[in-house]
């Protein structure tokens, strides 16, 4: 049975913690209070506006501090899996009325590989194997993407008060602006070596990204609206 590889049903769900590398929600000594939250968040994408989803259980985005620890620069990470993305921004502005200066890294992008034979891209990772291409000898070139590789933050607001949870609770909105990034990249094949092989006597191939291979394509970018609420700790609001 084929794997889906790219990202079927896509949210926004970007993971907080108020210290940078442990989730502690009850830390008062971040230099970004104003931004770090739990948000249950819609998720609305302009080129494909079938991949966007409603608010609902599990649609959630975090920010939170860096491990510096200075004001205006955040962590924007996925916890759920449905939406892959991490991303450290620094912000102009402040809660109210924000955006970050550049395009930076994701450094959850996952890479994907492109199978002819079933017209799909499928997640570049391990237990995918199954959906590649078949190799039949080392130097075989074969189409991939980076997707969401880069993220451009350009707009965000957190608003005292100004939302409604879905349990009827008054609490803050959030509004996030972005752009996701995706580059074309070639991989290629090679052969493993003896002792990775299934049989040791008979060559086998494996897939890997060429160097220097990936060109930025812009017109694979994908602009989103992230839109929600700060979480109020009520199990009715989640």
């Amino acid at each position: 049975m084929k794997k889906t590889a790219l990202y079927p049903s896509i949210a926004a769900c970007i993971a907080l913690a108020l210290t940078s590398c442990e989730s502690e929600l009850d830390s008062w000594n971040s230099e970004t209070f104003e931004y770090a939250g739990r948000f249950v968040v819609a998720a609305t994408c302009q080129e494909n506006p079938a991949l966007s989803k409603i608010i609902e259980k599990g649609n959630e985005i975090y920010l939170y501090n860096t491990a510096a620890n200075i004001p205006n620069e955040i962590w924007l990470e996925d916890v759920s899996n449905v939406f892959p993305l991490k991303g450290k921004f620094s912000l102009t502005g402040n809660a109210g009325n924000f955006s970050a200066g550049s395009t930076v890294e994701n450094t959850n992008s996952i890479a994907a590989i492109y199978n002819a034979d079933y017209g799909e891209y499928f997640q570049f990772v391990a237990s995918n194997k199954s959906d590649f291409p078949v190799a039949s000898a080392a130097g075989q070139l074969c189409d991939g993407k980076l997707p969401y590789v880069r993220i451009t933050l350009e707009e965000g607001k957190i608003l005292p008060n100004s939302a409604t949870s879905i349990g009827g609770n008054v609490t803050d909105s959030i509004y996030l602006k972005i752009t996701l990034h995706t580059d074309y990249v070639q991989l290629e094949s090679y052969e493993l070596d003896v002792e990775e092989r299934e049989d040791p006597d008979t060559p086998e191939y494996a897939w890997r990204i060429k160097s220097g291979s990936s060109v930025a394509k812009a017109e694979w970018d994908e602009h989103w609206i992230i839109s929600g609420y700060r979480y109020t700790g009520y199990p009715e609001d989640l």
